[in-house]
């Protein structure tokens, strides 16, 4: 199996690919192609990986590049994590934004800055779709990178195999062991997740579950824990409005649940777009260079994993272990007939060798009208892109609920259009 990974030099996601490919899973005679920008980043991030392969006594190859070209040729799959100079950018996005429309929120999938960063993410997924086609045409494509029903469309209509990885809503498993067993655990919750199976489905980052089974008796108990969550007051206020409109619950939370509603004084602006501050990345930087190295341990950098499996996706399809997702980024084919086919949705999955199957759901009719916009606002920022078309985004603003002034609105995607020119053409 060969396995690219763009967007190596991650500090999180980085490593946890590494471990889940060479510890976990222990896959003897994998390529890891590590590609990053920064070549002293993907040069690390081998070390790192040779060091884990001798722990796991099995033999990898893992080779550095800075450009996907030199990666993806014979490629299994390909894993995307990247965002174009992200810190950078998301700034040039505030300030601008600032100036033009300075009360709008700004979130990370909502209103300018979530269209402005749909752009150039696109953009990049183009070039790599492109790539992919020529150099690997039977690839698939596993990405994380946001915004991901935007990015996936995009690759998917490219030509290219694609599904999408986020387990934001993962965490709420945290809340259902706390209010139905009083466990606190943390990730990744073994306790409430072995004991509970939370049916959540709608669009990535604007999920709800509709169904939360006790496997110990196979009973639904969402409404008891709703009941259980409002009585002590457990709901942020957001996720507190959508619960009592819908019956459902949001387990995304108000952090990603804002980035899709009219704002209100209990909206708080998106404020960082990475983990950790300078000082703490440079700590980092410091311990990735010594495991890699042989000086340091490799354990401690995977304290804080990331939650996405691409790896299990990987390992299911070409191995042939049927792995379940309790959250998969996949078309939609039907799996939830309240929304188009063709755009992106979020379900439980199970993976083969045959390929993803994604679990079949109905949404209640207040969870399948507000995904409905949001769903026309994916599409319709896709075809912008894919077409250079940006006169298209005019509509997209006109729906987006986070846009109250849509001429100011206007005036500020303008502006973070043109500065970001280099990166759209």
């Amino acid at each position: 199996m060969k396995i690219c990974l763009i967007g190596a030099g991650s500090f999180v996601f980085g490593p946890s690919v590494l471990y889940d490919a060479i510890i976990e899973h222990q896959i003897d005679g994998l390529h890891l192609a590590l590609v990053d920008p920064r070549l002293e980043m993907a040069e690390i991030m081998v070390g790192l990986g040779q060091q884990m392969a001798i722990s796991a006594g099995i033999n990898v190859t893992l080779t550095a590049h800075s450009e996907w070209r030199d990666a993806l040729n014979g490629t299994d799959f390909v894993i995307c994590c990247a965002a174009v100079e992200l810190q950078r950018r998301f700034a040039m996005d505030v300030d601008l934004i600032h100036q033009h429309y300075p009360e709008h929120l700004i979130t990370e999938f909502g209103g300018i800055q979530g269209i402005s960063y749909s752009l150039r993410q696109i953009a990049m997924i183009r070039n790599l779709a492109k790539d992919m086609r020529v150099l690997c045409p039977d690839a698939w494509l596993l990405t994380s990178a946001n915004p991901l029903p935007r990015v996936c469309q995009a690759a998917r209509e490219l030509g290219v195999r694609t599904a999408g990885f986020c387990s934001n809503s993962m965490g709420g498993y945290h809340l259902i062991g706390r209010m139905l067993q009083n466990w606190e655990e943390d990730y990744p919750w073994p306790r409430a997740s072995e004991r509970y199976d939370a049916i959540m489905a709608g669009i990535n980052h604007f999920t709800f579950a509709l169904q939360l089974i006790d496997k110990s008796c196979n009973t639904d108990v969402l409404k008891d824990f709703i009941s259980i969550a409002q009585q002590q007051n457990a709901f942020e206020p957001r996720t507190a409005e959508l619960v009592k409109l819908t019956g459902c619950w949001p387990s995304n939370g108000d952090a990603h649940m804002r980035d899709f509603l009219i704002p209100n004084s209990d909206s708080t602006p998106l404020e960082l777009t990475s983990h950790g501050t300078v000082s703490e990345r440079e700590a980092q930087f410091a311990a990735l260079k010594a495991a890699a190295n042989g000086s340091g341990p490799w354990k401690p950098l995977l304290t804080h994993r990331a939650w996405e499996k691409p790896v299990d996706f990987a390992v299911a399809m070409k191995i042939g272990k049927k792995v379940k997702f309790n959250s998969l980024n996949l078309v939609n084919d039907g799996q939830l007939p309240d929304l188009p086919n063709g755009i992106f949705v979020e379900t439980p999955a199970t993976v083969d060798i045959d390929g993803p199957n994604p679990l079949h759901l109905q949404l209640p009719e207040s969870v399948a009208q507000m995904s409905l916009l949001q769903a026309k606002i994916n599409d319709i920022i896709v075809h912008a892109s894919l077409t250079d078309n940006f006169s298209l985004l005019d509509e997209a603003l006109d729906l987006d609920l986070t846009v109250t002034d849509k001429q100011a609105g206007r005036r500020a995607l303008q502006a973070c259009l043109s500065v970001h020119d280099d990166l759209l053409k």
